[in-house]
């Protein structure tokens, strides 16, 4: 979930454009093209090729799949499992050049403990170094504002000085450094503030 450090080489604007079956040919040929859509398996040749046969099967059920939340435990014990809220949005320029998440819990502005903030974007390779990231991060915000929140968390691993530019430049402001629930107790996380619209 990163954009490399070198300075940007335009401002082309994007926008964020609804996954749709219209739309899902560019999705498609970025699989194709060997990049995958989780961030944590960049490298996983298997993973990639599974996803995009399961497109090509069946891309109405695919769409329908990627969309979607996963069923996931609250972080309230008295509660059943739920599904998480996902708003996916293609991260668009003329083509296809990545994604971006926004999620929670149900009727809540909260989080699982295993989730890593309320914000998750993937850059393809070849539409990096664009400024593609902070761009999409932005136009989030007035998304989160008209779902009920007046901040977002967005969280980046402490060696990812990339992700950590693109949030900064975003209007993100460093609230808290260490161990996060939602990966291994060595792994430092820089945890991000980002008020949204509503605060306008």
């Amino acid at each position: 979930m990163a954009e490399h450090q070198a300075p940007i080489a335009s401002m082309t604007a994007v926008v964020l454009a609804e996954p749709s079956l219209l739309n899902l040919a560019g999705f498609e040929e970025a699989l194709a093209r060997g990049w995958s859509p989780d961030p944590r398996r960049q490298q996983d040749k298997a993973y990639v090729d599974a996803e995009l046969e399961g497109l090509r099967k069946d891309k109405a059920g695919f769409l329908t799949r990627f969309t979607s939340g996963d069923v996931v435990a609250t972080s309230v014990s008295n509660r059943e499992p739920q599904r998480l809220v996902l708003r996916l949005f293609w991260i668009w320029d003329g083509e296809f050049c990545g994604y971006i998440t926004l999620r929670h819990l149900p009727g809540t502005v909260q989080l699982p403990l295993h989730v890593p903030g309320h914000v998750g974007y993937s850059i393809v390779a070849w539409k990096q170094r664009k400024g593609y990231a902070t761009q999409a991060l932005r136009l989030l915000l007035p998304i989160a504002a008209k779902a009920g929140f007046e901040r977002i968390n967005v969280i980046c691993n402490e060696d990812n000085l990339a992700s950590r530019r693109v949030i900064e430049t975003a209007g993100g402001v460093l609230h808290s450094t260490g161990a996060d629930p939602s990966d291994a107790p060595d792994m430092i996380k820089l945890s991000f503030w980002l008020a949204t619209a509503g605060d306008a």
